[in-house]
């Protein structure tokens, strides 16, 4: 069964990102979590959607220049 719930320590791992940013993110409310007592959870699928909207996006001919650069040699 795949883990669905981190804490902050895994979070950090999983993300690379430092426990104070998300400590600060979750309680800005820019990322959802599940505060239990002292505990502070978090739903991994949420952190994915969260990543993948945090990605820049390569214009089309930024992707033709890399893809041609690699088909070409130089890179």
């Amino acid at each position: 069964m795949k883990k669905r719930y981190a804490n902050i320590k895994e979070v950090s791992e999983y993300t690379s990102l430092p426990v104070k940013t998300l400590y600060d993110w979750a309680s800005q409310g820019r990322i959802p979590s599940i505060k239990y007592g002292r505990r502070v959870l978090f739903d991994l699928e949420d952190i994915d959607r969260i990543m993948t909207s945090l990605k820049r996006n390569m214009g089309e001919n930024t992707v033709n220049k890399i893809i041609g650069d690699i088909f070409c040699g130089n890179v």
